[in-house]
């Protein structure tokens, strides 16, 4: 048989405080509690002696001390995924009570793709504050997965993503449909069509983005059901950067709709593609 840690028998009076917890996460991340301390705004000796009451109170040693830096033992990365759940919750608990205390004020934490931002969320925005000119917003441009994951955890409130995925501890419902376009510059030899198919695409330099954003999903779901492969020499980050690449004619972008005003203000060419599924 294996050895076992001494640990206590569960004591469902155990009182551990919210407080011991933050300052735990912080020495889990910094490895050290000058810095957890510094981040937490408390002397090192306060911090220490959180961690050493919450130590005592699971009645499991979290963490080897020595004079140059501070090592996790064994428990401490599971009490640390349970302890960011329990932190993530109580902070989205804060945000829905400030909303019900007040529909006229509160802030809203909104997490999506920096495009989508762009081309959708800001002008929502910017008719929401119309009628309800108190509410804050604090927005969150990130990439699908991290979109997903944001609410996930409870760092935003709801995240505007494209994805054809559902995820079983989200609730999700459609609010906008965007066919997919082609941008290029006028110069290109696609840049004086109106329309164009996914072979006559399939024929030009492709700019893509990382796989992390939902737009390359799509068009790599809807290249596979055609046959169909992009050549692509540059593999950008952001849409923006995507279409500023374009605009100097290195290759076309595939863009949602909403993507268009952004494309015409860089100049670009937005062409329909036949065949959108």
């Amino acid at each position: 048989m294996g050895e076992q840690l001494p640990m206590r028998a569960p004591d469902m009076r155990m009182n551990v405080t919210l407080r011991q917890l933050r300052v735990f996460c912080a020495v889990y991340e910094k490895r050290s509690f000058t810095a957890a301390a510094d981040e937490m705004h408390m002397t090192q000796s306060a911090a220490s002696k959180l961690c050493a009451e919450l130590e005592s109170e699971i009645g499991l040693p979290l963490f080897d001390r020595t004079t140059r830096r501070v090592v996790p033992r064994d428990g401490a990365a599971e009490l640390y995924e349970y302890a960011q759940e329990v932190l993530n919750t109580m902070r989205l608990a804060g945000r829905r009570l400030s909303a019900l205390r007040s529909l006229e004020s509160g802030e809203v934490s909104i997490a999506s793709s920096p495009m989508t931002m762009y081309g959708i969320i800001s002008n929502v925005i910017e008719r929401f504050k119309l009628s309800h000119p108190k509410v804050s917003f604090d927005l969150h441009e990130l990439s699908t997965d991290e979109t997903i994951e944001y609410v996930r955890t409870g760092r935003c409130d709801f995240g505007i993503v494209s994805t054809s995925s559902e995820d079983p501890q989200l609730s999700a419902r459609v609010v906008y449909s965007h066919p997919l376009l082609l941008a290029c510059s006028p110069k290109h030899a696609l840049g004086q069509n109106t329309e164009v198919t996914w072979s006559e695409v399939a024929k030009h330099e492709h700019i893509s983005l990382r796989s992390v954003y939902s737009t390359r999903a799509t068009v790599d779901r809807i290249l596979l059901t055609k046959g169909l492969e992009l050549t692509s020499s540059i593999q950008a980050g952001t849409l923006a950067t995507a279409l500023r690449l374009s605009a100097a004619n290195l290759g076309v972008t595939l863009i949602p709709r909403y993507a268009s005003a952004a494309a015409i203000e860089q100049g670009l060419q937005v062409i329909s593609i036949k065949g959108n599924l």
